[in-house]
């Protein structure tokens, strides 16, 4: 193997992992050391409870370092394990030694060694099983035991990286039967892995990377894989209540009922539909409300899968129908209706799914215009006015959707019952939000325009139709609309606000400005009043000056400076003294603000210069350097700065 230099080592690390982990080998938390062909292996003690298994791998091209630490590899403990070999080569067991010796063993020998290792390592037998024909060989019970062993206890996020690879591994044993078709084997090793990281998740494990939920995702899939490949439906019965324990526990999203789709059969599923129902009313009897309610759809709801997936569309209908007693209940049922083409049956169950009190959820509002849809077509006469008057303001009640709005649209138009949904928009118990942005949507700007000014809506909304009146050359509405917004602090300056603003400015006159002015002023908005002022100063000095003389303190110094400089083309005075009352701000606070009243005090001179009162700027400035004599830092600040103090 290449020898090592520490040198060799730094360059290969950053000087801080390089630092910390020449540390971490001086302290001695190298421990159990191993060398096999290319490869060093050590346990490395480190901020977890347990040593990390960190190796390095040493070649003439490359080197380069795996550890079971959340950095995983090129770390502080791989930094370590190098040292160790540079500077003790002697401390590390040669296994290549050890494995040579075994050629010159007897049976027994060979034998009474493995024994002793799988005393040790109970676990490592499903590293090296195999099976003969049918029969399985590995010890799932120790392979179980390992996961469970794995998943206990606590698994924060410095933990969780360590399991994952430690489960990665019993996986990989999986990965190699199934390579070689020993697909029962694989399969159960796969099913204990699934089960292992549910078990995880009920522990409260931080999976906040979504690493262990894909390692699962996984598990399920190749589990799948191993189900298609076996033809013994006796074996895959056997495999049932296992898998709908999983389920049953599982609630992490990790699709873990996909397992019974390659084990279902028309044999099985009045078992498993037995085991499920059962499950159903032992959950009435022990939950109530939400909890209960959610289960039982996801039980009837995976039942309704297995039987479309089995090919029984009575089946399914049946399990669809199983207590109808919610909202969520009859969402069940219409979807099913709509899937085997029962139209007319599916519009009476939405309708009588709206008609129940609960949440008023839009799922069954946007069945019920999927249903219409198909059903206006040919039988125009089922579709009444006041239920399609219902339902589209239920589906409008949270948010706007242009598709969703669409499809109800076209809807009252194949009805001749447009006007009166447009009308019911304008007057109805709707969100007002929604509503203006169905009239944006259909172009109608004046009418959107009408209902903001009449009532109340969310100011996102004003500056989408401020927008739109924008785009279509309707600058007065335009900027009617923004100054609303305005008024009700508005304060995000990202597009389009930029042009709205420069529309409101061109076209708005001063009392309409000085209006504006005073409402932010009354109202303290001191981010309305940043976003405005670059705005304002260039046609309202005046007013830009009053405004930021009120929000000086929460203004960028440049903005300051730009509005004096704005307002001292009108009066040199008043632009001058905002500056000034900034910087008796900045000065008053902090020595780090020295730079922001240097800023100010150029802002100064260059207004004393454009009226031609150098000399006045001159005094100005060597008394301000007088009465703060005592700011040292200040004053050279100014000396450097300003040839007039000396």
């Amino acid at each position: 193997m290449t020898e090592l230099t520490e040198d060799a080592i730094r360059e290969i690390f950053s000087d801080k992992t390089f630092f910390r982990g020449l540390d971490y080998y001086d302290s001695g938390h190298v421990h159990r050391p191993v060398k096999m062909a290319n490869t060093l292996y050590a346990q490395v003690l480190g901020s977890a409870a347990a040593p990390y298994e960190t190796r390095a791998y040493i070649d003439d091209q490359n080197i380069s370092t795996q550890c079971s630490c959340p950095v995983g590899n090129m770390c502080k403990h791989g930094t370590a394990l190098l040292l160790q070999w540079a500077d003790e080569p002697s401390s590390f067991i040669d296994a290549d030694v050890f494995l040579h010796s075994l050629e010159k063993m007897s049976r027994d020998e060979l034998i009474n060694i493995i024994k002793t290792f799988i005393t040790l390592y109970p676990d490592s037998v499903a590293e090296f099983s195999f099976e003969a024909g049918e029969k399985p060989e590995i010890n799932i019970d120790a392979v179980t035991d390992r996961i469970r062993w794995i998943v206990s206890g606590e698994l924060d996020y410095y933990h969780i990286w360590d399991a994952a690879r430690k489960l990665e591994e019993i996986k990989k044993s999986a990965d190699r039967l199934m390579e070689k078709g020993s697909y029962k084997s694989a399969s159960e090793i796969y099913l204990a892995l699934v089960k292992g990281g549910v078990a995880a998740y009920d522990e409260g494990a931080d999976d906040s990377d979504g690493g262990l939920g894909d390692f699962v995702s996984g598990c399920v899939e190749d589990f799948k894989e191993c189900m298609k490949m076996i033809t013994d439906r006796s074996y895959k019965d056997e495999l049932l209540e296992k898998i709908l324990v999983i389920i049953e526990d599982e609630d992490y999203g990790l699709d873990t009922q996909e397992m019974l789709l390659d084990v279902i059969s028309l044999e099985n599923i009045p078992r498993v539909e037995a085991y499920l129902l059962e499950k159903v009313k032992q959950l009435r009897k022990t939950s109530a409300g939400f909890s209960y309610t959610y289960n039982k759809n996801k039980i009837i709801g995976l039942l309704v899968e297995l039987y479309d997936l089995l090919g029984k569309p009575d089946e399914k209908l049946r399990l669809a129908q199983y207590e109808l007693e919610d909202r969520e209940d009859y969402i069940r049922l219409v979807e099913v209706l709509a899937q085997e083409g029962k139209f007319e049956e599916a519009l009476d169950a939405v309708k009588k799914g709206m008609a129940l009190p609960g949440e008023r959820t839009t799922h069954l509002s946007e069945l019920y215009f999927d249903i219409a849809e198909v059903m206006v077509k040919d039988k125009p006469q089922l579709i009444d006015f006041k239920t399609s008057l219902a339902a589209a303001l239920e589906m409008m009640s949270r948010r706007f959707d242009a598709k969703k709005y669409e499809k109800a649209n076209a809807v009252f138009r194949t009805t001749g019952k447009l006007d009166e949904f447009r009308s019911a928009l304008r007057t109805g118990h709707v969100n007002r939000d929604s509503a203006v942005r169905a009239f944006l949507h259909d172009g109608e700007l004046n009418a959107a325009a009408e209902m903001i000014l009449a009532e109340p809506v969310s100011s996102s909304v004003i500056i989408e139709a401020s927008t739109a009146a924008a785009d279509k050359g309707m600058r007065h509405e335009s900027a009617i609309l923004t100054r609303l917004a305005l008024k009700r602090g508005w304060i995000d300056g990202r597009p389009p606000i930029g042009v709205l603003l420069d529309v409101m400015m061109d076209v708005s006159g001063k009392e309409e400005l000085c209006n504006l002015t005073e409402r932010i002023l009354k109202m303290k908005m001191a981010g309305t009043a940043v976003l405005l002022l670059p705005y304002l100063m260039k046609k309202e000095p005046e007013l830009a000056a009053v405004l930021a003389g009120r929000f000086l303190n929460d203004m960028p110094v440049e903005l300051v400076a730009q509005v004096a400089m704005a307002a001292a083309e009108k009066s040199p005075e008043e632009g001058a003294a905002l500056c000034r009352m900034r910087i008796n701000e900045d000065i008053l606070r902090s020595h780090v603000h020295y730079d922001k009243a240097i800023m100010l005090l150029l802002a100064i001179r260059d207004i004393y210069v454009s009226i031609g009162k150098e000399s006045e700027w001159s005094g100005f400035i060597r008394g301000f350097a007088a009465e703060n004599k005592g700011k040292r830092k200040l004053v050279e600040r100014v000396r450097k700065e300003f040839s007039a103090v000396k």
